[in-house]
């Protein structure tokens, strides 16, 4: 059981998640062939899982070819990114097997108690062409928003600065993805679709439309909303900024506070969901460097040689686990 610490936690998290999730991704597919609904959404997680396959061999391939190279190693550091949203979208595809008992009742019912409305049904009143078309751009900023200042760091060479902020996504990523399962809520998109009186009608071939192409992939019974991990992850990436790269702070500001009017605007979230998911982004803040620097200090007795950034924690490092 040592030899697992030749890994790093994150890679080892991920094998956690990705093993039962691609078997239950494999079994979605038998189970709508059997069923007769095998539709685009089934198969693509097949082809997702394929291409991960292929990445996986080529990257084992590339480190015992060039053990040495920069490149290779660049790869390594940002893998953990790509696995994370195969992941999630494995998720969309199984959380349906494990766990039945949604709970998008009770979230809408503490929006309305709490706001005295549901912000999604709410904001149906300020729908424009031009406002969707906006929204959905903004919408689909998360994926650049998440691994942003991560990339920043890495393309800077800060590698402890760098692993912390790598760290804290991950984590939260991860914490996330549990609290999918443990709580299932599909999108009040799915859910209140008799309480939306307006289409979210855009402009035809803008990002309105690429949105709707992405989401009609999605399983109609998609279970993956509790908490907002576009909420927790833009905002970890804001901190990360923040503390190690001020000026990207002021450029993602504008992008992240979009991005959190859109899940309400375009239905993907209610708002108890981004409260939610703010909350996580601190456990997430405070975890993630004592998780790593207790792999870390594993790896250093058994002899392993730790990730980069990682032996930061064998010195004091106080700024990376405040």
């Amino acid at each position: 059981m040592t030899r697992i610490f030749r890994l790093r936690v994150e890679e080892v998290i991920a094998l956690v998640f990705l093993l039962p999730t691609t078997y239950l991704t494999v079994v979605a597919n038998v189970y709508a062939k059997r069923v007769g609904d095998l539709g685009d959404r089934h198969p693509g997680g097949v082809v997702r899982l394929a291409c991960a396959a292929v990445i996986l061999v080529a990257l084992l391939a590339a480190r015992r070819i060039w053990p040495e190279s920069s490149y290779v190693k660049a790869l390594r550091e940002v893998l953990p990114f790509l696995t994370c949203i195969l992941i999630y979208t494995n998720l969309h595809d199984t959380i349906g097997f494990v766990n039945p008992h949604d709970v998008h009742a009770t979230l809408a019912a503490l929006d309305r108690g709490l706001f005295g409305v549901i912000p999604c049904v709410w904001a149906q009143q300020f729908i424009t062409p031009l406002r969707t078309e906006a929204m959905s751009f903004l919408y689909l900023n998360f994926f650049w928003i998440a691994p942003s200042t991560s990339l920043i760091l890495l393309a800077r060479r800060r590698f402890p600065e760098f692993r912390a902020a790598t760290m804290g996504v991950l984590v939260c990523f991860y914490l996330g993805y549990f609290l999918y399962v443990l709580f299932p809520a599909a999108p009040p998109r799915l859910v209140l679709v008799y309480e939306f009186k307006r289409n979210l009608q855009g402009y035809p071939f803008l990002m309105s439309n690429l949105s709707a192409r992405a989401f009609s992939l999605l399983p109609v019974d998609s279970r993956a909303a509790f908490p907002s991990l576009h909420a927790a992850v833009s905002l970890l990436a804001l901190v990360y900024a923040w503390r190690f790269v001020r000026p990207w702070f002021w450029v993602l500001l504008p992008f992240s506070i979009g991005l959190w009017a859109s899940t309400i605007y375009l239905r993907h979230h209610f708002a108890v969901d981004l409260i939610a998911g703010w909350a996580l982004a601190p456990v997430a803040l405070w975890l993630a460097p004592r998780l790593d620097a207790w792999w870390t200090a594993r790896q250093a007795a058994l002899g392993y040689a730790p990730a980069r950034g990682a032996e930061a924690y064998e010195r004091p490092a106080a700024a990376l686990t405040a």
